[in-house]
């Protein structure tokens, strides 16, 4: 059985929202956007590179990609997307491409997105390359739907590839692992987090948020937990150490969460009360936690590794 770890989390409260939040709006696009938010982030030389959804105002989703050399001010944007719904011969994307994470793979030489393609046939995840985030290759579906918050690891576990992703097992809405030796056949699956029911903050469901970060005490995973208050469903963010080498086994699961809405961006919005990681950078010492706002704008908090860590250590 995983530590479960309790108390302690709350004593401090490890990170800190920039004081440019929301680092990004609607407004600040250079065309109209009903919401930017669920950021992929990456380093791609001296820059960090976000891969935004951006919600038009028919209420569809497109994946866009940003610029900055600080990675909180002076975001350059591109124009078009890099990732378009509703394009001919991708008809699982005939809604949206929504919600994406970056993941570099080295041996690859090449950046991988995970997202969601959203059609008429539910919410599945898909997956794209990309070698210089002007251009992205689809390489199709990974799982059918509805399956949503998939991640892949950036190393292979022997021989084979590995990913998170949150299927609907009719209500049950659990983080999953699967291992591939290709990238696109896709086997072997584990309940790595399932929702905790009841009262728990992180009750209703849960689901993988940035790509896993190695640490020398395992795979640090920062993931999101949802619980329902008289109808309305809050999200905030956790922290679980998965194991080095079978990271579908857990080592340590924060008992309580590690951050919530409650700047005003985060309370008010399209959605109130949500918090959504989907990127994390390492910048020296700290964690940079890009994540999404009321399902509105897209926002930053920073950590120093060592507290999140000892948060989860064992």
């Amino acid at each position: 059985m995983p530590l479960v770890l309790g108390d302690a989390l709350m004593k401090t409260r490890v990170f800190t929202r920039s004081q440019h939040n929301p680092i990004i709006s609607p407004l600040d696009l250079p065309f109209p956007a009903a919401a930017v938010l669920n950021p992929g982030a990456t380093m791609c030389g001296d820059e960090v590179v976000l891969l935004l959804r951006v919600e038009d105002h028919a209420g569809h989703s497109n994946i866009y990609v940003a610029r900055s050399r600080n990675g909180v001010t002076d975001w350059k944007f591109e124009s078009e997307p890099i990732l378009r719904y509703g394009e001919k011969n991708w008809r699982y994307e005939q809604w949206g491409c929504e919600d994406p994470r970056i993941t570099y793979l080295a041996e690859e030489k090449r950046w991988y997105i995970t997202y969601t393609a959203y059609s008429p046939n539910g919410a599945a995840v898909a997956l794209a390359y990309t070698e210089d985030f002007v251009r992205a290759e689809r390489i199709g579906l990974l799982f059918s739907p509805n399956n949503k918050d998939a991640v892949l690891f950036p190393q292979k576990f022997g021989d084979r590839w590995a990913a998170l992703h949150r299927p609907d097992a009719g209500g049950m809405e659990h983080i999953w692992s699967a291992y591939s030796p290709d990238l696109v056949h896709w086997g072997e699956p584990h309940c790595v987090l399932p929702e905790l029911g009841g009262a728990a903050w992180d009750g209703a469901k849960v689901g993988a948020g940035p790509p896993p970060i190695l640490t020398e005490q395992g795979w640090l995973l920062i993931y999101h937990g949802v619980k329902a208050y008289g109808g309305q469903l809050v999200y905030r963010a956790g922290v679980a150490l998965l194991d080095k080498d079978k990271p579908h086994k857990v080592v340590a699961r924060s008992r309580n969460w590690i951050f919530q809405a409650e700047a005003p961006y985060e309370m008010s919005g399209l959605t109130p009360n949500v918090v959504f990681p989907t990127g994390l950078l390492i910048r020296g010492d700290e964690l940079w936690m890009y994540y999404g706002a009321a399902d509105t704008c897209t926002c930053l908090a920073t950590a120093k590794l060592d507290e999140i860590l000892a948060l989860v250590s064992t």
